[in-house]
């Protein structure tokens, strides 16, 4: 796992025009930012620095809610509003579990490791809690559609489907290609496949152009 430098810029409140209007409500301080990335590089994303310390986005369920909420146009399960605000501390954990595995089987990824054990079981564990298929429905004088049908609550079908999406980066059938940015301080990922960029957005490419711009002038000064 890459080691967090010990100074990083303070992640602004990332601000979404694209939510429904329960999401616009101001969030819990202290949320994650949503880089626009694949579902699955934002879920394990939600890790992030502030002032050189690694926070979690996930630590209360207000957290939680407001990304969910703020992610639903990208999710396939149906989340009603009830179901994310009766989202509980088991959610919070359960989600916080499956979230540092799969964030660990991506830094392996991206590295060139070995996965650790414990962290495909409980990715393959995940992704094995739900069922869910589609059903037709067909009314008079209209065209068919196909509505999600699921077993599982919504909190856990959200978890299956995350699950299936990690699933499909790390085995390279979603088309992504995860990189971990290289800009001072930073811990994200971003899909390299949509830019053959360096670094997860402008700010970190300003940052670590800033970086080496000051290693050339002070060759003999640690940054």
């Amino acid at each position: 796992m890459r080691q967090l430098p010990t100074a990083s810029p303070t992640v602004p409140t990332p601000v979404r025009t694209d939510m429904p209007l329960s999401a616009q409500t101001p969030p819990p301080v202290g949320v994650p930012p949503l880089n626009g990335e694949p579902l699955p590089l934002e879920f394990v994303n939600t890790v992030f620095p502030v002032k050189g310390v690694l926070m979690d986005g996930f630590r209360t369920t207000e957290h939680l809610a407001w990304w969910l909420r703020s992610c639903r146009g990208s999710l396939a399960t149906h989340l009603p509003e009830s179901a994310v605000d009766a989202l509980g501390v088991a959610d919070v954990q359960c989600f916080v579990m499956l979230r540092d595995a799969s964030r660990r089987l991506v830094d392996a990824l991206v590295n060139c490791r070995e996965a650790d054990p414990w962290d495909v079981a409980h990715l393959n564990r995940a992704a094995t809690m739900d069922r869910a298929w589609p059903l037709l429905c067909w009314n008079a004088g209209e065209r068919p559609v196909a509505v999600h049908v699921s077993t599982a609550v919504p909190s856990i079908a959200v978890q299956s489907e995350i699950a299936h999406a990690v699933v499909r980066l790390l085995t390279g059938a979603s088309g992504v290609e995860p990189k971990a940015c290289v800009a001072p301080g930073c811990v994200f990922y971003f899909d390299q496949a949509r830019s053959r960029r360096e670094w997860c957005s402008t700010g970190c490419g300003n940052r670590a152009r800033a970086a080496r711009h000051y290693a050339r002038r002070h060759p003999h000064r640690d940054c």
